[in-house]
């Protein structure tokens, strides 16, 4: 049995695990929500998303000025913003390892000022690198944590962001002979930092790396 921390989607992905007739849980234990806020009114030359969800909250209710460049976390934010209407300056080649996003990020910024949309648990992963002047951080959404006891036990477990795997351990445990999958360094940290080892890590942060994991290690 195959457990995922949010509902699946991909088609190909979904083909996959009917072929190889494993069982698949897709149970997100976080959910999230709008709050209020106020598009910016001070200047800013850069626009970084970190997901397609920051994206889509605050382009809702706000647009992009044609003077501010866009940057993504990585591919699939990029697409969404695209589906949007709108042009996407950089994009994060490896969008599970924000540090090395970031270093290139901060190389595209060269000293301008960065809007921030997101999450009220972000990790700031994409200002570490930056001047304080550089960043306005502004909460688009927030996440709020969602637990579920599981009723079946997975041999696989995948957690797609640190606050899943945080609600997850509400009401669950990890058995020592299950397998973790992290979804990018940050979940890989987090569960690091609980004393769970992460067996594989993904660095690209999508369905088709998955695949290719379990592929290769599973089935």
């Amino acid at each position: 049995m195959l457990f995922i921390s949010k509902k699946v989607t991909d088609k190909n992905f979904l083909a996959f695990v009917k072929t190889v007739g494993i069982d698949l849980i897709d149970q997100p234990m976080i959910a999230f929500e709008a709050v209020k806020f106020d598009c910016p009114k001070e200047d800013f030359e850069v626009i970084f998303f970190t997901s397609p969800r920051s994206a889509s909250f605050y382009l809702d209710q706000c647009e992009i000025p044609s003077t501010v460049e866009i940057a993504t976390i990585g591919k699939v934010t990029s697409e969404y913003v695209e589906s949007r209407g709108y042009k996407v300056n950089f994009t994060g080649v490896a969008s599970g390892v924000p540090t090395l996003v970031s270093k290139d990020f901060k190389k595209f910024v060269n000293g301008r000022k960065v809007l921030f949309p997101q999450s009220n648990y972000s990790h700031r992963s994409m200002q570490n690198r930056l001047i304080e002047y550089q960043i306005i951080d502004l909460i688009v959404y927030q996440t709020v944590l969602k637990p579920v006891q599981l009723q079946n036990e997975s041999s696989i477990l995948v957690f797609t962001s640190p606050t899943n795997a945080a609600s997850f351990l509400q009401l669950n445990t990890i058995q020592p002979h299950q397998k973790v999958i992290a979804w990018g360094k940050t979940t890989e940290g987090f569960l690091g930092q609980q004393g769970i080892k992460s067996d594989f890590t993904l660095f690209y942060s999508s369905f088709t790396e998955l695949k290719e994991v379990l592929k290769k290690n599973f089935f």
